[in-house]
C-alpha cells in the first residue's frame, strides 16, 4: 500500500494548492466537454473559468518567490543560474518528455497523417514561440511559455545582476517593468497589424503564443516580490472578501466581453485576468492548513495536477476513447446514450494514469533535486 501513498510534506499550503486544485479542474472539465451532450456543455461552460492564467499567476508567484529568496541569500553567478534551471528542468522536462516520446511515435506508427512534419520543435518549445501551433498535442501550448519564461526571465535577472551590480528588487522592478510592457506592445502590434477575423484566430495568434503571454507569469512573480518585500502590505490584502471580489470579477469578464476580435479582449483581458488572480493570493498564500477531509482529495489533486494536465486531452480522450474505444480520430465525437460511462471512464484512466505518471516519473526526478540541494 505505500505504492499509492503520496508524501505530502509539511511545506504545503492549503490556499494554493486549492487555487491549484481549481485551475486543473477548470482545464480538466473543460476538455471532457466533448464527451458530454450538448445540452449539458453550456451549463458546465458557465462555471468554467481560465485555468491557464491560473496556473500562469500561480508559476510566477511560485518560481518568483523561490529565485527572490535564493538571490537575497547568496549573488547572482552563473552557477548558481544553472543550478536553478536544472531544478526547473528536472521538475518538468522528464514527464512531458515522455508523453511527448510516446504520442509521437504513437502517431507516426498508426496516424502519420496527423504528425506534424516539425514534429521535432515540441522537444524545444518553439511549436507555438511566435507562431500558431499545429493541431498536435493541442495542451503543450502553455508548457512552452512556462519553460521559456524560465529560461528568459531568470537570465535577464541575473544577468542585470551580474552586469550593472544593483539591488535584487531593483533589477526585478527593471525586468518586469520593461518585460511586462514589451508583451503588452506586441499584443498591441497584432491586434493593429493581424486581420483577426474570428475567436479561433485569436486563440491561436494570441491566446497560445510564448511571446504573448510571458506577461502573465510576471504578475506572479510581482506578487512574490510584493510578498517578500512588503510583508506588512501583503498581510493586509489577506482578506476573504478581496479574494472573493476576484473571484468575482473573474466571472464578470467571461461574461462581458464586447467581441473576440475587440482590443479589449486581445490585448487587455489577458493582463486583467491575471490581475484578478493575484488579488486572490495574499489570502489563499497564508491560508496554511484545514481540518476538512476533503482537503485530502483537494491536495491529491494538487500534485498530479501537472500529469493531469499532460494526458487528459490527447492520451486519455483522443487516444483512449475516441480511437481506441470508438474507432473515431478523424471525426467530431459522437455521443450515445451510454455517454456517462464513457465519461467516468475518462476521469477513472485520467486520475489513475496522472497518479502513475507522478508517482513513477515526476516523483523520482523530484527526489534528484532533493541530493543535488
Amino acid at each position: 500500500m505505500n505504492f499509492f501513498r503520496l508524501n505530502t510534506g509539511n511545506s504545503r499550503i492549503f490556499g494554493l494548492d486549492l487555487l491549484r486544485f481549481f485551475a486543473i479542474m477548470f482545464v480538466v472539465v473543460g476538455h471532457s466537454k466533448i464527451l458530454l451532450p450538448e445540452k449539458y456543455k453550456d451549463i458546465v461552460d458557465d462555471f468554467l473559468l481560465d485555468g491557464v492564467s491560473i496556473f500562469f499567476v500561480l508559476s510566477g508567484f511560485l518560481i518568483g518567490g523561490i529565485l527572490i529568496k535564493q538571490l537575497e541569500k547568496q549573488p547572482a553567478s552563473g552557477k548558481l543560474l544553472i543550478n536553478f534551471w536544472n531544478r526547473r528542468w528536472l521538475r518538468t522536462l522528464p514527464a512531458y518528455i515522455l508523453v511527448l516520446t510516446f504520442l509521437v511515435i504513437y502517431t507516426y506508427l498508426l496516424k502519420p497523417e496527423r504528425l506534424p512534419s516539425d514534429w521535432y520543435k515540441y522537444y524545444l518549445f518553439i511549436q507555438n514561440f511566435n507562431v500558431p501551433q499545429p493541431p498536435f498535442f493541442s495542451e503543450s501550448w502553455s508548457l512552452s511559455i512556462e519553460e521559456w519564461f524560465y529560461l528568459l526571465i531568470p537570465l535577464a535577472l541575473f544577468s542585470g545582476l551580474i552586469l550593472f551590480k544593483t539591488s535584487v528588487r531593483t533589477m526585478i522592478i527593471w525586468v518586469l517593468g520593461i518585460g511586462t510592457f514589451a508583451v503588452i506592445a506586441y499584443r498591441y502590434y497584432i491586434f493593429q497589424t493581424a486581420s483577426l477575423s474570428s475567436f479561433k484566430e485569436v486563440d491561436l495568434a494570441v491566446m497560445r503564443q510564448v511571446l504573448t503571454r510571458l506577461d502573465a507569469i510576471m504578475i506572479g512573480v510581482a506578487g512574490a516580490f510584493a510578498a517578500f518585500y512588503f510583508p506588512k502590505v501583503w498581510a493586509r490584502g489577506s482578506h476573504f472578501i478581496l479574494a472573493a471580489a476576484a473571484v468575482g470579477a473573474l466571472y464578470f469578464m467571461k461574461f462581458h466581453i464586447p467581441g473576440y476580435t475587440s482590443q479589449y479582449y486581445v490585448v487587455w483581458l489577458p493582463l486583467l485576468k491575471s490581475l484578478a488572480v493575484l488579488a486572490m493570493l495574499p489570502f489563499l498564500s497564508q491560508w496554511k492548513t484545514v481540518r476538512w477531509r476533503i482537503s485530502r482529495v483537494v491536495t491529491f489533486i494538487s500534485l498530479v495536477s501537472y500529469s493531469m494536465y499532460l494526458i487528459n486531452r490527447t492520451v486519455v480522450i483522443d487516444i483512449c476513447i475516441k480511437f481506441g474505444l470508438d474507432n473515431n480520430l478523424k471525426h467530431k465525437h459522437v455521443i450515445d446514450e451510454n455517454w456517462q460511462w464513457e465519461y467516468l471512464l475518462f476521469w477513472f484512466l485520467t486520475i489513475s494514469l496522472s497518479f502513475l505518471l507522478y508517482k513513477l516519473v515526476e516523483m523520482p526526478f523530484m527526489q534528484l533535486r532533493k541530493k543535488e540541494k
